[in-house]
C-alpha cells in the first residue's frame, strides 16, 4: 500500500471515530436535561400560599461560611402548637460555627402570631416578656413582641460574632418562656453548621443494650436483674 493510501485511510478513520465520540446516543436523546442545581437558601421548601412542601431547616456553603436555616412554627401540634420545626423547650436546634453569617427564612403555620429572634437561651427560658431587641444585630422578624406574623413569609439574616448559647425563641409574651423555641449554640470549634435533637442524642449517650436486648444477654429461664 502507498504511503499516501495509508494517510488518507487513518485520516478517514480517525475522522470516524471522532464522529462517533461527539454524536449523542440514543438513551442520551431521550434522557432529559438535568436541571440546575438550586442556588443556597433557595425558598423551594415554602410555598406562595405557605404550604409546607418538603422543607429544608439547613443548608449551607462552608468555604463562605454562610449557612442558611429555615424556621416553621407550628410544625406539628407538640407543645400545644408552640414548636419551631417541630422541636420545643431548646430540646434541639442548630449549631453554628462562629463569624458565620446566618440567613434565616421564618414561616409561621398558625393563624395565631408567632415570631423569631434570638436571645440568650437563659433569658429565652424564663423571661415572660423578651423585648423587642434581639442579642444579634438584625436577628428577628419584624415587631417580634407586639404583631408577629401568621402567613407571609419573613426573611432576616446577622452575623454569628459571638460565642455562646442562645435560643431562636417566640417573642410574644410568655411563649419563649412555655417552651416556644429552640436551642442555638454558635462556638468556634464547629468547622459545619448542624441541626440536632437532643432527646435522640440522649437516648444514643444512654443506649443500654441489654435493656433492649435482654435475651441476648440472659437465659430464657432466667430474669435480668432489676437494675442494670
Amino acid at each position: 500500500m502507498k504511503l499516501s493510501h495509508l494517510y488518507l485511510s487513518l485520516t478517514a478513520l480517525l475522522a470516524l471515530n471522532a464522529a462517533n465520540a461527539q454524536a449523542p446516543t440514543k438513551e442520551e436523546k431521550k434522557a432529559p436535561a438535568k436541571a440546575a442545581a438550586a442556588p443556597l437558601c433557595h425558598d423551594h421548601a415554602v410555598t406562595p400560599k405557605g404550604k409546607i412542601k418538603n422543607p429544608v431547616f439547613i443548608s449551607q456553603d462552608a468555604k463562605k461560611k454562610v449557612v442558611c436555616v429555615l424556621i416553621i412554627a407550628t410544625f406539628d401540634k407538640s407543645n400545644y402548637g408552640m414548636n419551631f420545626n417541630g422541636l420545643s423547650k431548646s430540646l434541639g436546634g442548630y449549631e453554628i460555627p462562629l463569624g458565620w453569617k446566618v440567613k434565616v427564612t421564618f414561616k409561621n403555620n398558625s393563624a395565631v402570631p408567632h415570631s423569631v429572634m434570638v436571645m440568650e437561651e437563659e433569658l429565652a427560658a424564663r423571661k415572660i416578656n423578651l423585648g423587642d431587641t434581639p442579642y444579634f444585630d438584625g436577628a428577628t422578624t419584624p415587631k417580634a413582641n407586639t404583631v408577629g406574623t401568621t402567613s407571609k413569609v419573613e426573611k432576616f439574616e446577622f452575623t454569628a460574632d459571638e460565642e455562646g448559647e442562645y435560643a431562636f425563641a417566640c417573642g410574644f409574651p410568655t411563649h419563649s418562656a412555655n417552651g416556644h423555641r429552640i436551642y442555638l449554640k454558635i462556638d468556634k470549634k464547629f468547622t459545619k453548621a448542624a441541626m440536632f435533637y437532643a432527646d435522640i442524642e440522649n437516648e444514643l449517650n444512654n443506649f443500654n443494650i441489654t435493656e433492649y436486648f435482654p435475651d441476648l444477654f440472659y437465659p430464657y429461664y432466667q430474669s435480668p436483674p432489676a437494675q442494670l
